[in-house]
């Protein structure tokens, strides 16, 4: 008999303190498909629906793709948008009964109504399908995990890696997992254990200490029985409860007990280590004379790590910018600004013309408006497709762009946040990242996967955003506290 799975993707990183509101248009401008437009837009793409689309045409499972909806992390998630998309994933239940459902989801979404938005996901979708369907998910490896999703499901399986180059494998591992529960020769339950650390984005780098070692421990703890143990390290700059570093296990029945004690050792490794996650970043000052001086043949990558839109910042931080441009630093390029009234006044002005525009510096307080005047090299719809190892194949968008040269540095000016972890988004702007001298990128860690193997240096550079390392920065209502570093000890 064939067993019937249902898919949907529902994901969002909601930064609570970003006064951008994410509806329906944001999750339409980033990533947004329905039903049978899924499938063939997914398989074979390094996505979680990816790798459950991989396990599923092995399986021979009968599928039901109810919607794929993902958008650029920013405020809160509107009540209109959340609702109409989990009412697609409800409807699905309710018209096929399914024997199983697979869901790709963040971990670290708020609506409106919801501080728990992926919690409220799973407890609909479990009261639809009641006790006897298994529910599993994927999950970001900055997921904020909350006692609601782990209740509500039987499997929670996070990313291994940031930049997150595993994405396709963690569905492959989730739907493997479905199969042998389908098959029954596995009982699942899921176990989580937390430590009190809320770290900033860039420490959670995987290939860097201390990530590295905690997630090794976390292979070693995997068996048959115990298909994943997954250290999550949250994401600070949503103001919940649940904040902060957890490890989650998906375990048989009959060894939940020595999995919990693996992710309680794994828990208090990570609170021993939490001066660990302590970084030291480089300032605009330190860079920008850095980049005057940059005479390797590899491009200087200089990451503005706090206007991160992956992390729910305003992409509009004119800070680094404006003090390249006092420098007179040449041969750079900066992907991207985030301006689509400039993106107008280029359209406007057309390809090889001069415009003058206030650049960027319109949304929260990462530095003013810079009055500057620039060439149009090139007018875009700013569609690409990654070809890097992360997300390798998807879709992604800038909106309509333009590239204005402006003494010497091209800036993708866009119409939609996008994080720009792929060189494809300087390529299919007609900039060949390689041979530019200084590459600017409003990224955290993701950049990392596809720029650091043809950087000949890289910094990351604090200048002001919604994503700074410096907790201090923001006020927090919500997190459980003691949390280091929010508190001493």
């Amino acid at each position: 008999m064939t067993d019937t799975v249902l898919f949907a993707r529902l994901k969002h990183e909601t930064n609570t303190f970003s006064s951008l509101s994410t509806g329906r248009e944001a999750f339409a401008s980033t990533s947004l498909f329905r039903g049978a437009e899924i499938v063939p837009e997914f398989r074979g793409t390094n996505t979680d629906l990816g790798g459950f689309l991989r396990v599923a045409d092995a399986e021979g499972w009968d599928v039901v793709p109810t919607v794929a909806a993902n958008a650029t992390p920013g405020g809160v998630v509107t009540a209109d948008a959340f609702s109409a998309f989990l009412d697609r994933i409800l409807d699905g239940i309710e018209e096929h009964d399914p024997d199983a459902v697979l869901l790709g989801l963040h971990g670290a979404m708020v609506t409106e109504r919801h501080r728990d938005g992926d919690g409220r996901i799973l407890d609909a979708v479990r009261s639809a399908v009641g006790d006897d369907v298994p529910v599993m998910a994927t999950l970001d490896l900055h997921a904020n995990v909350s006692d609601r999703m782990v209740a509500n499901a039987d499997g929670l399986f996070g990313y291994d890696t940031y930049p997150h180059v595993d994405i396709g494998d963690t569905g492959e591992t989730a739907a493997r997992a479905m199969a042998a529960t389908l098959q029954g020769n596995l009982e699942p339950t899921v176990v989580i254990e937390r430590a009190p650390v809320l770290p900033p984005l860039p420490p959670l780098q995987t290939a860097a200490e201390p990530m590295a070692s905690l997630l090794a421990t976390a292979a070693d703890a995997e068996s048959e029985p115990v298909p994943d143990v997954s250290v999550l390290g949250g994401f600070a700059y949503a103001d919940v409860p649940e904040a902060g570093v957890s490890v989650v296990g998906v375990a048989d029945e009959s060894v939940a007990s020595e999995a919990a004690a693996a992710c309680a050792d794994l828990a208090g490794a990570a609170d021993a280590r939490r001066h660990e996650f302590d970084r030291t970043y480089t300032g605009v000052d330190d860079a920008v004379a850095e980049a005057a001086a940059w005479d390797r043949d590899a491009p200087l990558v200089l990451a503005d790590i706090a206007d991160n839109p992956g992390g729910g910042s305003a992409q509009d931080g004119t800070v680094l910018l404006e003090a390249l441009l006092d420098a007179g630093v040449e041969d750079a390029a900066v992907a991207a600004i985030h301006d689509p009234a400039a993106v107008d006044a280029a359209t406007a002005a057309g390809v090889g013309e001069t415009v003058t525009v206030d650049l960027g510096g319109h949304t929260e307080e990462n530095g003013d408006p810079i009055a500057v005047e620039g060439t149009v090299r090139l007018l875009s719809d700013g569609t690409y497709r990654n070809q890097g190892p992360m997300s390798t194949g998807l879709e992604v968008s800038f909106g309509r762009t333009a590239v204005l040269a402006v003494d010497g540095i091209d800036v993708i000016v866009a119409s939609h946040r996008q994080q720009p972890y792929d060189p494809e988004a300087f390529r299919s702007h007609g900039i060949t990242p390689e041979r530019k001298r200084v590459l600017v990128l409003k990224s955290t860690v993701h950049y990392r996967a596809a720029f650091e193997p043809i950087a000949g240096g890289v910094r990351e550079v604090s200048a002001p955003g919604l994503c700074s390392p410096d907790l201090s920065a923001f006020t927090y209502d919500h997190v459980g506290r003691p949390t280091y570093p929010l508190d001493s000890e």
